[in-house]
C-alpha cells in the first residue's frame, strides 16, 4: 500500500442512486468478526468480483487519491452542430449504472501530507508555471529567457530566542547558544544551550523560554505577511520609477488637458512568482522569483525584453531597498474576558517589518548567455564580493514547486480547520500549540465595532489557526509573469478528452457537450481493500510513465 492511503475509512451519506456501503455487495459469508474488514480480505473480495476490471477502469482518474470525493446523479451528453447550435443527439447516463453507483473525483488537495498523489499533480503544474516564466512556453514568449531575473528569500524577524543550528568561523557545527556564565531570563530560565543540534532535532525552532516568547506578535506577523509583501511590491515600483527618472530613462510629457509637464511612465515592470514556506519556528518566509519585463505602450499585456539599463544588479538593489524600507503598524487590539480581565492590550498594534538585512538573500538566476555544457541559461554575473553566484532556471522552478505542496508539517503540527470543539486538543503547551492558542485568543472581537474588527483582519486568525495564523496562498504570481493553473488544468482536460473522443466518432462541425447533474455522496474509498487496489494500480501506472520518460530521455 502506498503512503497516500492515510484516510481509508470514509464517512458515508445515503444518496439516491449511490451505494452507501459497498461491503453489502461483497460475499464474506465464510468470514467472521474483524476478518471481514481487513484490507487484504476486502481487496481479495473486490478482485474476485466479475466486474473488477470495469471498476478499476472506472476509478482510474482518482486511483491515487487518498480521499476521493464520491458524486452521484446523472450525466447528460449532447452532440451539437457547432455551426448552427442544433442538438443532434442527447443521452443520459445515471451513476446507478456505474460500479459502486458513484463517480470518484480526486480531492485535488495541494498538501503532500494530506494527499501525496494530488499534491504531486499540483507540484508538476507549479513547476511548469514557474519554468514557463523563465524559459517561455505555455503561452509565454521564449524571449523571457533573456530577461534579468533574481531569486530572493525574505525572512521574518525574531520574536524570542529559539534553538537553532550554528557554525563557527571554520564552517563547523557550533553549540546552539554557548555562554560562559548563566544567562537567566525574567522567568528564571537559563538561556544557554550547549547542544549542537542536528537536522531533525525536535528542539529546533522552539523557544528556550516559552514565557518570554512573543506568541501574539508571531501570530499577527503570520496573518499580516501577505499585506507586508503587497506593500513591498508598491515600494519596489516607486524605487524603480525614481531610479528611471533620476537617470534620464523617463522623459517629461505634456498633459493634453492642462498643458502642464509631468513624468511619463517607466517602460519597465517587475513580474514575480512567490512561494511561502514555513520555518521550524512556525514563521512563514517567502521565496521570490522576480523578473524585469519591458512594457509595450501599444499593448500593456505584451511581454517584451526590457531595455539594457534594467539588469539583474538593479533588480537586486531595488528589492533589497524595498525590503529594508517597507514597514507598517497593524490596527490596535484591546481584549477583555467575560470577567473584565485584560487579555490583550495593544492599542497601537504591532510593528510589521521583514527580518534583518543579513537574513535577506538575493541571487541572480541567469541573464543572457547559455552554458555550453548543459544548454541551460544560467547567471553569469558576479556579486559585490566578486564571487560568481549561479542558479539555473530548472533548479529555481523545482525549488518553488516543491515547497508549494508543503504547509506546517515542519513545525510538528498538522490538522484540518480548527473548530471550537477541537481547539482545546490542539492549543496545548507545545510551541505550535501556544501559537494556535494565540490565534484563537486574538481572533475574538474586542472593544472595536464590527466594521473595525473586520477591517483589522484579526477575525481571520481563528479561521487560519490550523495554519498558525497564515491565511495567504502558498503560491502566487503577478498577472503577466506566466500562465495560470486554470489554463494548465484546462489543457490537461482537453488533451484527455481529445484522446478519449476519437475524431472518427464525430462528423465535421460536431462537438460533444457534457452536463453533469451530480450531488455529494461521501468522501473516501468504501473499504480499505478498495484503497489498496486503487492506490497500487495508480503506483504501477506512475512507474510505467516514469520508465517511459527515462527511455525517451536516454534513447532520444
Amino acid at each position: 500500500m502506498t503512503a497516500s492511503t492515510s484516510t481509508l475509512t470514509p464517512d458515508t451519506q445515503v444518496v439516491s442512486g449511490a451505494v452507501a456501503d459497498a461491503e453489502t455487495t461483497i460475499d464474506l459469508a465464510n468470514l467472521t468478526g474483524l476478518d471481514k474488514f481487513t484490507a487484504t480480505t476486502t481487496a481479495m473480495a473486490r478482485g474476485a468480483r466479475p466486474d473488477y476490471p470495469r471498476w478499476l477502469r472506472h476509478v482510474h482518474s482518482a486511483a491515487g487519491c487518498s480521499q476521493p470525493v464520491r458524486l452521484a446523479g446523472q450525466l447528460r451528453t449532447r452532440t451539437i452542430n457547432a455551426a448552427t447550435g442544433q442538438i443532434i443527439n442527447e443521452t443520459a447516463t445515471s451513476t446507478a449504472q456505474m460500479p459502486d453507483g458513484v463517480i470518484y473525483k480526486a480531492c485535488g488537495n495541494r498538501r503532500a501530507s494530506v494527499c501525496p498523489s494530488c499534491a504531486e499533480i499540483y507540484r508538476a503544474d507549479a513547476y511548469q508555471l514557474v519554468a514557463a516564466g523563465l524559459k517561455g512556453g505555455k503561452g509565454v514568449p521564449e524571449t523571457v529567457g533573456g530577461h534579468p531575473a533574481v531569486f530572493a528569500t525574505l525572512t521574518a524577524p525574531g520574536f524570542g530566542i529559539v534553538h537553532t543550528t550554528r557554525t563557527n568561523k571554520k564552517n563547523k557545527p557550533a553549540p546552539c547558544r554557548a555562554r560562559r556564565s548563566p544567562d537567566l531570563c525574567p522567568h528564571g530560565v537559563d538561556l544557554r544551550c550547549m547542544r549542537v543540534h542536528q537536522d531533525g532535532d525536535h528542539r529546533l525552532g522552539t523557544p528556550l523560554c516559552g514565557d518570554c516568547y512573543d506568541y501574539d506578535h508571531h501570530a499577527v506577523w503570520n496573518a499580516q505577511a501577505g499585506e507586508l509583501w503587497r506593500r513591498t511590491q508598491m515600494t519596489a515600483k516607486r524605487l524603480l520609477d525614481r531610479y528611471a527618472r533620476d537617470h534620464g530613462h523617463v522623459t517629461r510629457v505634456s498633459n493634453p488637458g492642462t498643458g502642464r509637464l509631468r513624468w511619463g511612465k517607466t517602460q519597465v515592470r517587475i513580474s514575480f512568482g512567490k512561494c511561502a514556506e514555513f520555518q521550524r519556528r512556525g514563521l512563514v518566509h517567502f521565496h521570490i522569483l522576480a523578473r524585469f519585463d519591458g512594457i509595450n505602450p501599444d499593448d500593456p499585456d505584451d511581454v517584451i525584453p526590457p531595455p539594457a539599463w534594467a539588469n539583474s544588479f538593479l533588480l537586486a538593489w531595488i528589492l533589497r531597498k524595498a525590503v529594508e524600507q517597507t514597514s507598517f503598524q497593524t490596527h490596535g487590539l484591546v481584549l477583555n474576558d467575560h470577567h473584565g480581565h485584560q487579555l490583550v492590550n495593544k492599542p497601537d498594534g504591532w510593528p510589521m517589518a521583514w527580518g534583518s538585512p543579513q537574513g535577506i538573500d538575493i541571487r541572480p538566476v541567469r541573464v543572457r548567455g547559455t552554458d555550453p555544457l548543459t544548454e541551460e541559461r544560467v547567471a553569469d554575473e558576479l556579486d559585490h564580493t566578486g564571487r560568481r553566484r549561479m542558479l539555473t532556471g530548472n533548479a529555481v522552478a523545482g525549488y518553488l514547486a516543491k515547497y508549494a505542496t508543503k504547509a506546517t508539517e515542519i513545525t510538528g503540527h498538522t490538522s484540518r480547520k480548527i473548530t471550537p470543539s477541537t481547539v482545546e486538543f490542539y492549543a496545548n503547551n507545545t510551541h505550535p500549540g501556544r501559537l494556535i492558542a494565540s490565534c484563537w485568543r486574538l481572533g475574538q472581537r474586542g472593544l472595536q465595532t464590527t466594521s473595525e474588527w473586520e477591517d483589522s483582519g484579526y477575525h481571520r486568525l481563528r479561521r487560519w489557526a490550523h495554519m498558525l495564523g497564515f491565511g495567504g496562498h502558498f503560491f502566487t504570481k503577478s498577472r503577466r509573469y506566466s500562465t495560470t493553473f486554470r489554463q494548465l488544468r484546462k489543457a490537461r482536460v482537453d488533451y484527455r478528452r481529445a484522446h478519449h473522443e476519437r475524431q472518427e466518432h464525430l462528423e465535421e462541425n460536431e462537438e460533444i457537450e457534457t452536463i453533469a447533474e451530480l450531488v455529494y455522496a461521501g468522501t473516501g474509498w468504501h473499504t480499505t481493500g478498495d484503497a489498496l487496489l486503487a492506490n497500487t494500480a495508480a503506483a504501477l501506472a506512475r512507474e510505467h510513465r516514469y520508465v517511459g520518460r527515462l527511455e525517451i530521455a536516454t534513447t532520444g
